[in-house]
C-alpha cells in the first residue's frame, strides 16, 4: 500500500528504528537515553522519515508520560503501551526538550497530525505540560498541543525545506 511504500523508501527500516528507539527507556543511563534522543530528533528533521518514525511513536512519547489518571475512554484511545503506566517521567529536561522537539517536526506531517489526534496523544501529552515546571520545555510541548488541537487548515506549517523562526539557532544544550 502506499503509507507502506513511502516507509520502505524513507530510509528508516523497522529494524534499525526498532534496535535504537528501545534505548531511550535506558534506566540508570542518561547519556544513552539523551543521545538516542538527540539522534530522534536529527531524524524528524527531515519529513521523509515521519512515517517510518511513526511506528515508533508510542515509545518516543513514553519517556514523558508519568502515572497519568486519565478518563476510561480517553484510556481506551491511547496505544496499549502507554496505557495504565505507573512509572515516573523522565528526569532529564534536555531529553524531554529534544523529544518534544521530535514530536513537534513529526507533527508538521499530516498523518502523524491524524495519528496524534485519533489515538488520544493529546491527554497525555497535555498532562505533561501541565506537569513540566521548566519554561522552555513547556513551551516545546505546547508548540506540539498547538499542532494537534488546531484545524489542519490554521496550523502554520513550515514550508519544504524551512525551519520556522528562530529553529536556524536551537540549541538543546549540554552533552
Amino acid at each position: 500500500s502506499g503509507i507502506n511504500a513511502e516507509y520502505e523508501s524513507s530510509g528508516i527500516n523497522a529494524e534499525y528504528g526498532g534496535s535504537i528507539v528501545p534505548l531511550l527507556t535506558i534506566e540508570g543511563n542518561l547519556i544513552i537515553r539523551r543521545n538516542t534522543a538527540r539522534l530522534l530528533r536529527n531524524v524528524s528533521l527531515d519529513s521523509k522519515h515521519h512515517l517510518s518514525l511513526l511506528v515508533h511513536l508510542p515509545m518516543i512519547v513514553y519517556p514523558l508520560v508519568g502515572p497519568e489518571e486519565l478518563e476510561e475512554d480517553a484510556m481506551e484511545k491511547l496505544p496499549v503501551d502507554l496505557q495504565y503506566l505507573d512509572k515516573e517521567r523522565e528526569t532529564d529536561l534536555q531529553t524531554r526538550k529534544l523529544l518534544s522537539d521530535t514530536l513537534f517536526q513529526m507533527g508538521g506531517s499530516y498523518k502523524v497530525r491524524q495519528v496524534f489526534r485519533d489515538e488520544g496523544y493529546y491527554e497525555l501529552l497535555k498532562q505533561y505540560d501541565q506537569w513540566e515546571e521548566e519554561d522552555d520545555a513547556r513551551e516545546r510541548i505546547q508548540n506540539v498541543i498547538y499542532l494537534i488541537i488546531q484545524d489542519d487548515g490554521e496550523v502554520d506549517l513550515r514550508r519544504e525545506g524551512e525551519l520556522p523562526d528562530g529553529w536556524e539557532t536551537l540549541e538543546i544544550g549540554g552533552s
